[in-house]
């Protein structure tokens, strides 16, 4: 028997993995798939690596989760198969380019040339500065469980300066403190903001606060890598070749028996004190056994009901003159897609050193609405009109695109993340940071079942790499008294 067994191999799932072998324990790690990462994965097709969803990766500058992460570890970050870029993104919006830039001053430059206000400097010094508030105050909210009053009054008390200085930040939209800042309507301008902030935050402006805003409106001011290899690369880097890390490895039924908890799973199964899930607030429920269900899944599908998936293409293109010589894209249009509701999507390209054949790996991913897909007739027409949407958006704002030569290009919808990723209806991107959702109502990890924890981006904070690790960090900090004194060391 061992100490922990943990269910998926997502980013969540191979930190907790990590981090509780780090302080000892014994622990078996259950993915499905044969690549780690889940939606933030790699896979293979005729030789050629996809990233399955967008492709960034932050979080590695001093004192931040993956930095943390790493000290934990002990493993140099120079070891890792990772390249510094920037610009992390090019934008184009309207007859716009945008770089986003490392720099703040020269990412502001490029901002103020395509959109100029009179107040610019002013709003983005304001968003720079609450950016740099909330994560120099990262770790002081930890461990945060609101559905525990007396943590609730600890956090309070522990972070009254920060709560009484950002009152505003926190409780108000981003539309509601952004929009005074602009001296006339620029549809184009706030298409922008709006794009920056869905793709961090999975919300629009006028949905989420200002204080969270900010964060995804400034985190292309972080140091942004690209990972050789494809993303599962940087978890393979970590995990290394670990015979308790059990790839192709699917989880049936969880029961209790006696305390015990037996996991049941097609290479047979196996004993534990605790199980961590790498699972939704919306589906964890499905493995358990009758006598551990409860109604917890179907309240949270019913609470958290604003979700999103994501519709893919994936391709790869012979570019011998490195005409793409930027790793990520976004392209905003005016009118929305008819087949996901959305009016961006993100455009992620492999290195010339990654290429198999002369050819280099492209995803193009986008925010959808599930019910777009839900029940639809002419599914395979539906999918190669969605194809034919987006090549066009793309061919018109990248035009070098167009005349490369291209692999057969492969089309992902909700349907296709449900079945490989089992998520509830194909959820892909995390809970969105809405208002009603955040703060004292966010979902978290500690569920009402004894030795049972939940991991992943659907619970406090959970919104990429970063938010994913520090919901780790918090979890563990409740659970395990080992890991509490190693991580007060490191930050």
């Amino acid at each position: 028997m061992v100490d922990y067994i943990v269910v998926g191999g997502g980013i969540g799932g191979t930190v907790a993995y990590l981090l509780l072998k780090s302080i000892g324990k014994k622990v078996l790690l259950f993915e499905k798939l044969d690549y780690l990462g889940g939606c933030a994965g790699t896979f293979r097709k005729d030789g050629i690596f996809y990233n399955v969803g967008a492709s960034t990766l932050v979080g590695l500058d001093e004192k931040l989760p993956l930095d943390t992460l790493l000290k934990i570890l002990k493993i140099d970050k120079n070891i890792l198969p990772i390249k510094q870029i920037d610009p992390s993104i090019v934008v184009f919006v309207g007859d716009k380019k945008i770089n986003r830039y490392k720099d703040f001053d020269l990412s502001f430059e490029e901002i103020n040339s395509n959109f100029p206000h009179k107040k610019n400097r002013e709003l983005w010094n304001k968003i720079l500065k609450t950016s740099n508030q909330n994560w120099s105050n990262l770790y002081n909210f930890l461990p945060f469980n609101p559905k525990s009053p007396k943590n609730i009054i600890h956090q309070l008390f522990k972070n009254y300066h920060y709560l009484l200085s950002n009152v505003k930040e926190n409780l108000l939209t981003a539309e509601s403190i952004i929009k005074p800042y602009l001296d006339r309507w620029d549809k184009d301008y706030v298409k922008f903001l709006n794009s920056q902030i869905l793709m961090t935050t999975q919300c629009y402006w006028n949905e989420v606060n200002f204080s969270f805003a900010c964060m995804g409106l400034t985190y292309t001011n972080l140091s942004n890598y690209y990972v050789f290899g494809g993303m599962s690369e940087f978890l393979n880097a970590l995990v290394g070749n670990d015979e308790n890390v059990k790839k192709k490895t699917k989880v049936i039924k969880i029961s209790k028996e006696s305390g015990v908890y037996k996991v049941h799973t097609n290479r047979g199964v196996f004993e534990t004190k605790r199980v961590i899930l790498n699972k939704t607030i919306w589906d964890f429920c499905d493995i358990l056994d009758d006598s551990l269900k409860n109604d917890l899944c179907f309240k949270n599908r019913q609470k958290y009901s604003k979700i999103w998936s994501s519709a893919t293409l994936y391709f790869a293109v012979k570019d011998d003159s490195n005409l793409l010589d930027k790793h990520h894209y976004q392209i905003v249009h005016d009118e929305e897609n008819p087949y996901t509701g959305s009016y961006s999507f993100f455009v992620s390209v492999a290195d010339d050193k990654d290429k198999i054949n002369g050819y280099k790996s492209v995803t193009i991913s986008t925010h959808c609405k599930i019910d777009r897909w839900e029940n639809v007739e002419n599914y395979q027409e539906q999918k190669e009109k969605l194809k034919e949407f987006i090549l066009d958006k793309l061919y018109e704002r990248v035009p070098v695109f167009r005349n490369l030569p291209k692999t057969d290009i492969m089309v992902g919808t909700p349907r296709t993340f449900k079945r490989y990723t089992e998520r509830y209806k194909g959820t892909v991107g995390g809970i969105p940071l809405m208002r009603s959702y955040t703060m004292f109502n966010y979902p978290v990890g500690n569920l009402p079942i004894d030795g049972m924890f939940l991991v992943g981006d659907s619970i406090f904070p959970g919104q990429g790499y970063p938010g994913v690790v520090l919901g780790v960090f918090n979890i563990l900090l409740q659970i395990e008294r080992d890991f509490h004194e190693v991580f007060y060391r490191y930050i």
